[in-house]
C-alpha cells in the first residue's frame, strides 16, 4: 500500500493467501459497504458487499465495467481525474461522489493500489458512507452537475445510440431574488429547484448552467409542462420569487446529417447562447430546430467570420506570466478579443471561439492568432508569447504538417526560435485521437524550440492522459483549483498532488487567475513555478509593439 511518499508497495496481508485475503475484506468492510478491484483504467475485475441493497445490481454484474458506471454521470469526470491521478500517486484521497440509484446518494470513495502476489498493480476502491467531517463538505455539494460536467455528458448522449432529448430552463428575476432573500433563503430556494430538476430527469442529469438557468437530459423524454408546472408551485409558494419567470424548451440530441464532430460543436454552441443570454438567445441561435437548425443559423454568419479571420479582424492582448520566485515577467499568453459589428454581433471571446468552432473554422482561427502573434513577436524583438491551439486542430495531420512547415521558414528567418519565443498552450477542446502522431509533432516542437504547454490542467481527464502520452515543457493549472487550494485544505492537498505529477513528468507549472497575495502564497508553497493573473498584470499591449489589432485589407 503507498507508503509516505505515495509509492506503491507490497503489504504482509497482500501476500498471504486467502486467510489474508480474507483478513483484507474483514477489515475494509469496517468503513465500507462496497469493495472493488479495478486495474489502473477502472475496469472491475472484483466487487464485494451490498451492491444489490445500494444499486440494485449483484456484485458480480458490474465485473468487466468501468467503475465509473457506480456512479451518477455528472460526477464521471471527477473520477477519471482521479484514476488519471492514482496512476502517479498509488492512492485517491477519500472524495465525496454520488451513486448511480435513484437517489443520487452520496457516499466516501478511496483507493490505494496495490501489487497482489506478482500480478500487474490494481486499485482497491472503498465506497461507503460519509464520516461525520465530511458531512459538512457534501451538504456543500449540490445533486445538480457544473456547466462543464453536463456539456460532457450531454455530449455523450449525442454519441449514444438512444435518442436522447436536452431540456433548457430558465428563472427570470434571480438578482432580484438574490437581493430579496437571506443567504439562507436562497440556499433553500436553490434546493427546492434543484430537486425539481433532477426528479424531472429520471435516469437522467440534470445541471447548472448559470444563475436560474437549467439544463435537464432525459433518456426517455422529457416531461416540459409538468416540469414547468412544478418549478411555478415553487416559486409561486416564495414571496420573494412569485414575480419571477419562467421559460423553457427542448432541444433533440440528434445530429440531423451534421458529422458527429459538428453536432458536438453546435451543441456546445447551444449551451453557451443558453448560459449567457437565456432561451431568447438559444432561440437566435437556431435552437428551435434542434441541432441542424443551429448550424443553419450559424451559416449566415459564417462569411462574416471568414472575412473576420482572413482580414485579422480581431485583436490580441497579452498577459504576463511571472515567475513566482522573484515576479518578473516570464512570458506572455495571447488573448483573443473579437472585434463586434453589425455582421459579426459576438460580444465576448468564448461566445465567438465557441461559434467558429460551430461552423468548423477552428483551424483558420488557429492559423489567424498564429500569424498575428508571429508578426508581434517580429517587431518587438524581445518578447516570448504563448498562443491557445485547440485540440481540434492540433488533432488535423494536415494542420500540424503546414505548421511545422511555417516554422522551418521562421527558424530560418531570425530568432524567434532560437530563443524560445513561441509557445504553444494545447487545449482540451476535443480530445486527440492519434497520440503517437501528435507526441512526433510534440518532439519536433520541442526540438526546434518551440515550448509545449498543457492548457487548463485538471478541468478534465484528458489533460491527464496528454501527460502520459507527450513530453511538455509547462503545464497550466485550471483557475478552479486556486481559487479552491485557498479556501479547503482537502483540495489544497489534491492541487498538490497534482503538482507533484506535473513535476515528476518533468514540466513547469503555471498558475492561472492568481488575484491576491494569499493565493500566489499558497501556490508557491506548493510548488508551483509560475503565476498568471491580475495580482502580475491585466491584458494589454505587448511591450515594444505599438498595436495588438490588425485591421488588414
Amino acid at each position: 500500500m503507498p507508503d509516505s511518499a505515495g509509492l506503491s508497495v507490497s503489504t504482509p496481508s497482500a501476500r498471504a493467501g486467502e486467510s489474508g485475503a480474507d483478513r483484507y475484506l474483514a477489515f475494509a468492510f469496517a468503513a465500507a459497504d462496497m469493495l472493488v478491484e479495478a486495474d489502473l483504467d477502472g475496469i472491475i475485475g472484483f466487487a464485494a458487499g451490498a451492491f444489490r441493497s445500494r444499486l440494485g445490481i449483484e456484485a458480480e454484474q458490474t465485473i468487466g465495467r468501468s467503475i465509473t458506471s457506480l456512479f451518477a454521470p455528472s460526477d464521471h469526470e471527477t473520477l477519471e481525474v482521479a484514476l488519471a491521478m492514482a496512476r502517479h500517486s498509488g492512492r485517491i484521497a477519500p472524495v465525496v461522489l454520488r451513486l448511480a440509484d435513484r437517489a443520487s446518494t452520496q457516499v466516501s470513495v478511496g483507493a490505494l493500489m496495490l501489487d497482489v502476489n506478482g500480478r500487474p498493480p490494481r486499485l482497491h476502491f472503498t465506497i461507503g458512507p460519509l464520516p461525520t467531517e465530511a458531512d459538512a463538505t457534501a451538504s456543500q455539494i449540490g445533486p445538480l452537475a457544473d456547466k462543464r460536467s453536463f456539456a460532457r455528458i450531454a455530449e455523450a448522449a449525442l454519441r449514444g445510440s438512444a435518442p436522447s432529448n436536452l431540456g433548457l430552463v430558465e428563472v427570470t428575476g434571480w438578482d432580484r431574488i438574490r437581493e430579496t432573500l437571506s443567504p439562507v433563503g436562497r440556499r433553500e430556494l436553490e434546493a427546492d429547484l434543484n430537486q425539481a430538476m433532477v426528479d424531472s430527469a429520471p435516469g437522467g442529469t440534470a445541471g447548472t448552467l448559470d444563475d436560474g438557468k437549467y439544463g435537464v437530459l432525459a433518456p426517455n423524454g422529457i416531461d416540459l409542462d409538468g416540469m414547468m408546472g412544478r418549478l411555478k408551485t415553487i416559486l409561486r409558494g416564495n414571496p420573494a420569487a412569485v414575480a419571477a419567470g419562467l421559460g423553457g424548451s427542448v432541444l433533440q440530441l440528434e445530429a440531423g446529417g451534421l458529422s458527429g464532430p459538428q453536432a458536438a460543436r453546435a451543441l456546445r454552441y447551444a449551451l453557451d447562447r443558453f448560459a449567457e443570454g437565456g432561451q431568447k438567445a438559444a432561440d437566435a441561435a437556431g435552437g428551435r430546430a434542434g441541432l441542424a437548425g443551429i448550424v443553419a443559423t450559424a451559416g449566415q454568419q459564417a462569411v462574416a467570420v471568414q472575412e473576420a479571420l482572413s482580414r485579422r479582424r480581431f485583436s490580441l492582448l497579452y498577459q504576463p506570466i511571472a515567475r513566482l520566485q522573484d515576479r518578473c515577467t516570464s512570458h506572455y499568453e495571447a488573448l483573443l478579443r473579437p472585434n463586434p459589428n453589425a455582421r459579426l454581433p459576438m460580444r465576448n471571446t468564448q461566445e465567438f471561439v465557441t461559434f467558429v468552432e460551430a461552423v468548423g473554422m477552428t483551424e483558420e482561427l488557429d492559423w489567424a492568432v498564429l500569424e498575428t502573434a508571429i508578426l508581434a513577436l517580429q517587431e518587438t524583438k524581445a518578447a516570448s508569447v504563448a498562443i491557445n491551439m485547440s485540440g481540434l486542430t492540433f488533432q488535423n495531420p494536415a494542420y500540424r504538417k503546414r505548421m511545422m512547415a511555417r516554422f522551418a521558414e521562421l527558424a530560418a528567418e531570425g530568432d524567434i526560435l532560437a530563443n524560445r519565443r513561441l509557445m504553444i498552450e494545447l487545449t482540451e477542446t476535443v480530445e486527440i485521437r492519434d497520440l503517437e502522431a501528435a507526441a512526433v509533432t510534440m518532439e519536433q516542437l520541442r526540438t526546434i524550440g518551440v515550448p509545449v504547454c498543457l492548457d487548463d490542467f485538471g478541468a478534465g481527464a484528458s489533460a491527464f492522459r496528454y501527460l502520459r502520452a507527450f513530453r511538455v515543457d509547462f503545464v497550466k493549472l485550471d483557475g478552479a483549483y486556486v481559487r479552491s487550494a485557498c479556501t479547503s485544505a482537502r483540495e489544497r492537498s489534491l492541487v498538490g498532488s497534482m503538482i507533484t505529477m506535473a513535476t515528476n513528468a518533468g514540466a513547469k507549472v503555471v498558475a492561472e487567475m492568481i488575484e491576491t497575495e494569499e493565493q500566489m502564497k499558497i501556490m508557491r508553497d506548493l510548488g508551483v513555478q509560475y503565476g498568471q493573473g491580475w495580482l502580475f498584470g491585466r491584458p494589454g499591449r505587448l511591450p515594444g509593439r505599438r498595436s495588438s489589432v490588425m485591421t488588414e485589407g
